[in-house]
Order: C-alpha cells, then sequence, then structure tokens
C-alpha cells in the first residue's frame, strides 16, 4: 500500500477505532516512544507535566469509560476530522527558481557546491514560518484564550513543532536533520525571546534550559497521548490543560476545547498530506473557524512588539525563493506594555 495512503488510513483510524493502537504499530505507521527526546533531565521533567506519568496504572476502568465519553463528545464536532478530500486545498505550490534549472546549469551547480544544504534549510525556513504565522495569528489566539505572556507564547509555538515533529517521524531518516534544525529554530527563536525580555546574562542558560525542559516535557506528554487511540482527543485535552493553560482554567473552558479540536485537525492534516509536498514545504495549516464580531486588539508585552516588528523587517531574507508571503501586512502601530512578569515553570 502506498504510504500516502496509509497515511490517509492511519488518520481515520485516530478518530474511529479503538483497535487503531495496535494496527498502526503493525503496520509501522505509528511508533509509540520513537520520538527523539533522550535527555534524562527532560525525561524527568516530562512526566511532571503529564497528567500522570503511569496514566494507564492509575486510572480505573470507570476513569476510561468518561475518558471515552469525553472523546466522542469532542469528536461530535466535524472539525475535528479533516477528510481526505480536503487536504488539497492547504497545498501550495511554491517555485524554487533554482531547483528548477537544468542539472548542468552553471548556477545550480554552484548553489550545489557552495550550499550543499540548500533545500534542507529552505524547508526548515517555511516550517519556521508557518509556526511564527500562527504566533501573530490574533483571531485564533483570541479564539483559544492564549494571551501574550511568554508562557503561553512559548507553548504555542512547541505546539506546532510538534505537529510537524510527528509527520517527520514518519519519514524516517531522510527527515532526521530536518527534524533536529526544526527544533533548533524553535531554540533560536526562544533565546531571542528571552534576549527581548532582557533576562541578565548570569542567569540566561540557565532560563534557557528551564524552558526547553518544560517544552519537550509537554511534547513527552502529547506522544503519550497517541499511545491510546480511543481516549486520544480526551487526553490531547488533559495535557493542554495541565501544560498549556497551566491547569488554570476549568476543564471546560471554550478555549481549551477549541484548541484541543484544532490539534486534532491538525495532526490529520499532517498525517495525510502527501510527501513530497510535506518535506519541502508546500502547504499551509488547516482553517479552523473563529468568531467574526470585533475582537480587542491584542495588547502585546514590549519585547513580543519589538520581535513582531523586527520579524516582519527581515521575513523576506528568510526564504527569497517564496513568491508569497504568509504574514499579514506590516502593521503600522507600536505596542508596548510593562513587560510581563511570568517565569515559565511556575
Amino acid at each position: 500500500m502506498p504510504n500516502s495512503q496509509r497515511w490517509t488510513a492511519a488518520a481515520r483510524q485516530v478518530f474511529r477505532s479503538t483497535s487503531a493502537l495496535h494496527s498502526w504499530q503493525r503496520q509501522g505507521v505509528l511508533h509509540a516512544g520513537s520520538h527523539r527526546w533522550t535527555s534524562p533531565r527532560c525525561q524527568t521533567r516530562a512526566f511532571a507535566a503529564t497528567p500522570g506519568a503511569d496514566f494507564e496504572k492509575q486510572l480505573m476502568p470507570e476513569d476510561i469509560l468518561h475518558l471515552r465519553a469525553l472523546s466522542m463528545t469532542i469528536m461530535q464536532d466535524p472539525i475535528c476530522e479533516l477528510k481526505a478530500e480536503e487536504v488539497e486545498r492547504y497545498v501550495l505550490d511554491l517555485r524554487d527558481p533554482i531547483g528548477e534549472l537544468p542539472l548542468w546549469h552553471p548556477t545550480r551547480l554552484m548553489h550545489q557546491i557552495g550550499d550543499p544544504f540548500r533545500v534542507r534549510k529552505l524547508t526548515v525556513a517555511r516550517y519556521h514560518k508557518l509556526i511564527i504565522e500562527r504566533l501573530d495569528n490574533e483571531p485564533l489566539l483570541d479564539a483559544f484564550g492564549v494571551d501574550a505572556g511568554f508562557n503561553m507564547q512559548s507553548y504555542f509555538m512547541i505546539l506546532h513543532a510538534w505537529l510537524i515533529h510527528q509527520r517527520l517521524v514518519l519519514e524516517g531518516s531522510k527527515a532526521r536533520k530536518v527534524d533536529e534544525e526544526l527544533f533548533e529554530h524553535c531554540w533560536n527563536l526562544t533565546r531571542s525571546w528571552l534576549v527581548l525580555k532582557r533576562v541578565p546574562e548570569y542567569r540566561f542558560d540557565a532560563e534557557l534550559q528551564n524552558v526547553q525542559e518544560y517544552m519537550l516535557g509537554v511534547c513527552i506528554a502529547m506522544d503519550k497521548a497517541l499511545e491510546r487511540p480511543d481516549v486520544l482527543p480526551a487526553r490531547v485535552q488533559q495535557c493542554l490543560w495541565a501544560n498549556m493553560y497551566s491547569g488554570s482554567v476549568k476543564k471546560d473552558h471554550k478555549g481549551l476545547t477549541r484548541l484541543t479540536k484544532y490539534m486534532l485537525r491538525q495532526l490529520g492534516l499532517m498525517l495525510q498530506l502527501d510527501s513530497d509536498r510535506f518535506l519541502s514545504g508546500q502547504f499551509v495549516w488547516a482553517d479552523f473557524p473563529v468568531r467574526d464580531k470585533p475582537r480587542k486588539p491584542l495588547v502585546l508585552p514590549e519585547w513580543r512588539a519589538r520581535f513582531r516588528v523586527e520579524l516582519e523587517e527581515n521575513i523576506a531574507d528568510m526564504d527569497p525563493t517564496n513568491p508569497t508571503n504568509p504574514f499579514r501586512e506590516r502593521i503600522d502601530r507600536t505596542l508596548s506594555s510593562s513587560e510581563p512578569q511570568d517565569k515559565l515553570g511556575k
């Protein structure tokens, strides 16, 4: 069976079959535990961020029934499942002028010799821009209740990296370097934020490591949620509640429910994209309905406002072969407010 068909079938099984876990593992489509989070320190922090390290051992049969009922309630909304025929709506046709040149063309040969990893860098840059676009999508942030604080912005960023990572794992060894460079981009983004937040130099490395541990922790928690497809929606919701929202909202919070459905929809997209399109970064996120009524503009802290302006000034340099700009028009105003006092790990 072609890989694309296997991924499509797997995506449907996530939501429809209680035997999907065993089916995925037999087919080699889903490798539970195949993630690349190997640091012992990160493993320890990961379980601290999970609803329970020994999830299955701690839950009684009635708890499983409750999670299944909650999962069915979540999945009643058709927005959760992305149908195979919808996938083409989110595929782009981006040109690479250098890659389209004949193999013998001097310009193409020059780039192959001078920068043999140009294609991989281009793909990672496109992934990075997809993540940045989500961070600047105010209607989505408003729908999910994501504020402009460092904590929620960091979690929202890493959740999208995790979605891309899930498909990169399925692609195997040919995507390993892309996966590594994707997360290196995430850490570079985090470093930039810490610099803009004016974190003192004497504790900069400790703060960065603290952020990385929590970010990798939520990735492992999300990985563990994939182990039980029959209760996947409920476990994703639990993971988001415990990490993204730090348990500070009710478990039936509308923003939390919307974000759970959003994650399921995007995961379905990642699993069903054509391999060549995905590995070249030629896609956009699946659309998600948000309210149309007027919203109060998101007031960004100073560090986040400066990052937005600097990014928009230099975005053209990230992917010179992309004829389209996925970002909104340049913001004419500069937003500022008192620097947030939140600290990851509270």
